[in-house]
Formats: structure tokens, sequence, C-alpha cells
């Protein structure tokens, strides 16, 4: 349902095929056992493969209508591509904005959370409203998604429909999801067009808009909450719309999590007090690209893709929304950075930005750290098991990125 709201206006004449569904695969999911990862007497837990079905997902509009539109994003060179409208425009201008070719994009209603870091609509607020137009100094604002993968909303008559009639291995989904985007329009494809105050911009508002959605969650006494902020950077990794943004799924299940988090939280467990990443040289640094103040950016050793890009904050943090300001802005330079170089190298533009983050209530060590994959086809061993056979070299693919970043670099 649109927004994440399931109501008595729009469930009816729908069916529980028409709801988002949370299903764990039987064939991959263990319960819980370790206290410090969500372990409690109350309710069972588990880790391992899970899926959420959203029909609502499907409705998504297509940001590229013609093969002319998609190139005009590929060639970062020009600057005509910062006057494009797209759905979000109707948001930003507090009105309704239609194309070159006279189609309607968007309607303007949303639900906005921050408009940069000040707090706007409450997370749960139960109906959209006309948008107004965002100043022009604003550098960007975190909406809920019109089309999420989770129920934010739901009217509790209608829940116990929908729950009475789900079978027992299937649950409704809840929690919120949010996507942060620039005020102005810049392409994902070219982040040698977005500024570094744009791309800072994002990272606050995105932190800031966390921060308040679990403080209203914990009102409502949910708990254990996987919080999992990310970029898909063009159509080849999930990115739908354009316009560079951000997205945020909080997992308001309060039922566990996935296995890949299960394996990190273990790993940083069995560290105990030596953090690797607080400690390690990645490789002698011949794997370090860049490393600053506040970031370390280095080609991990065990790639998931070829020129897969690991990072972290050199302070030991747990979770996204810990990083300051000064991080935030660095983190935006360096991906500037980084993005032109692979560009120049020719690696594919579509990439996905991952934060790996230890979930709000969990009393576990671990330390924040992304992940940047750039789009690869892959083969049907890959898919088997939690593995990749990788063709280049992570100290041959870091000396690549960091002669190619030379010319970018200002420190």
């Amino acid at each position: 349902m649109e927004w994440g709201i399931i109501s008595t206006k729009n469930f009816a004449g729908k069916t529980t095929y028409d709801v988002p569904i949370k299903r764990w695969d039987p064939l991959s999911t263990v319960t819980i056992r370790t206290k410090d990862f969500g372990l409690r007497k109350e309710k069972i837990k588990f880790y391992g493969h899970y899926a959420y079905i959203s029909p609502v997902r499907g409705q998504r509009p297509k940001g590229f209508t013609t093969i002319e539109e998609k190139r005009q994003f590929h060639d970062c060179s020009k600057k005509s591509a910062l006057k494009h409208k797209d759905i979000f425009t109707s948001i930003t201008e507090g009105r309704v904005i239609h194309d070159d070719w006279g189609k309607q994009l968007g309607d303007g209603f949303t639900i906005i959370i921050t408009e940069d870091e000040k707090r706007k609509d409450n997370p749960f607020l139960e109906m959209p409203h006309p948008a107004q137009r965002i100043p022009n100094g604003c550098k960007a604002l975190t909406l809920i998604n019109r089309y999420p993968s989770m129920a934010r909303i739901v009217d509790p008559e209608i829940e116990k429909v929908i729950t009475d009639k789900l079978p027992l291995h299937l649950k409704l989904s809840r929690g919120i999801n949010l996507v942060t985007i620039s005020r102005d329009f810049y392409p994902s494809l070219c982040f040698n067009l977005i500024p570094e105050d744009v791309l800072a911009g994002i990272f606050l508002s995105m932190k800031a808009a966390i921060l308040y959605c679990v403080e209203e969650a914990i009102e409502r006494d949910y708990y254990d909450i996987p919080v999992t902020p990310f970029f898909n950077i063009g159509i080849k990794v999930g990115g739908s719309q354009p316009r560079i943004h951000g997205q945020v799924f909080i997992d308001l299940n309060m039922d566990g999590h996935g296995s890949r988090l299960e394996g990190h939280l273990e790993a940083f467990k069995e560290m105990g007090d030596n953090c690797h990443l607080c400690q390690t040289s990645h490789g002698d640094s011949d794997r370090v690209i860049l490393k600053t103040e506040y970031w370390t950016f280095y080609t991990t050793g065990s790639p998931v893709r070829n020129y897969h890009i690991r990072f972290h904050p050199n302070e030991h943090l747990r979770r996204f929304s810990q990083l300051k300001v000064n991080q935030l802005s660095d983190l935006a330079k360096i991906l500037r950075i980084i993005f032109q170089g692979l560009d120049d190298i020719s690696i594919d533009k579509n990439r996905n930005i991952l934060f790996n983050c230890c979930p709000f209530h969990y009393d576990a060590n671990f330390h924040l750290f992304g992940d940047i994959i750039p789009h690869e086809i892959i083969g049907g061993a890959e898919m088997v098991d939690d593995m990749r056979v990788a063709r280049k070299l992570p100290h041959i693919a870091a000396k690549e990125i960091r002669d190619s970043i030379q010319k970018y670099i200002n420190y």
C-alpha cells in the first residue's frame, strides 16, 4: 500500500495478496540464541534468508522513459542534465509538474520526515499532504517512500483481518522505508556534477531522519531495530530514478536479522577488543586506496565483485546515525573522488553503496563499515553459496584506483 499505509479505505476490495509480506526461508533460517544479537525470552527471533514481498513496489514510476534519456545521464560532461524534471520535482517545487511532452510527473503529495536536518512530519503520520515549495537553501530532504516493502501504519481492524487470513509461515511486514533526495536535480550516474555540500546534505538529512524514526518507533514499543542505509546508483542495481537519492530500510518486525549481518556480528564478537578494522593494515597498505583523518577506503581481500571497495570510519562507531558532521562531509568528498576515479578506468557506473550497521538495542560489538559494489553479471556457483570468483587481484585494483584518483585529490 502506498506510503506504507493500510486503512479501511485503501484496503477495500483488496486481499492479503495486496499487502507487504515478510517470509523467512525455512531451509536457511535459525533461531537466535545469542543475547547480544537480539535473544529475548518473550519473543522467538531468527537469522537467515528472508524476503519482503510487496506488490506496491511494482507500481513505482519509471525514471527513464526513452533510450535518449538514458544516454543523457551517461554523458557527465554535459550540465544540461541538471535541468531535468522528474517525479520528485513536484515535491521540491510544491506544485504539479509536467515534462516536455505534457505528461504529469507525480501529484505533489508527500510525507517529509526531515528537511536538511530539521524534523518535519511525524514518521507515523497517517495521511500524505500536498507539498509546499522547498526553500532554495535546502540541500536535501528525506521522505516516506511512497512504494515501500513494509507497512508503516495499519488499521487495527484490518490488521486482524489480514493476520487471521495469512498462513502461519507468512507475516505482515512492518517497518519504515525512507528515500532521501537532493533538493535540486543531480543525476546519480554523474558524481562529478554533484556538489560536495549536496552529497553531505543527503547524508545529514538521512541521519536525522533515522534518529527521528527510531525515536518515534521506540515510543510505540518497537525494539531490536535493524536499520539499513543504502544507495542504488543506476538502473542495473535497482536505481529506478535518475536523481541522486539514498534509501533506508527500518525493519520493525522485531523478528531477527539476515544471515549476512549474523556473520558480521559473530565475526566482531570473536574479535572482542581486537577490532580488525581498528588494527589491520589491509594487506600492508597495498590495498589501501585513500586514508584521511576520518575514513579509510581499501579494496577488500575477498571481493563480492571486481573492484569491490570497502570503507570505514577510523573512529570505532557502530551505526551510521552516530557519524558526526565532519565525518559525513569528508565521506561526501571522498566518494566524489572515488566515483570519478572509477569512471575514468571504465568501471560500470551502476554501483551500490551499502552501510553495514549494528541494529538498535543490540548489545553487540561492531564497527560500522560500507561497501561500494560495481554491477557485474554473476554465475550459478556464486548464487549457490556466499562466494565470488573474481578475476582482478585486489591489490592491483587498488593501485589502478589510486592512480586514477590522484588528479582529484587536494587534501
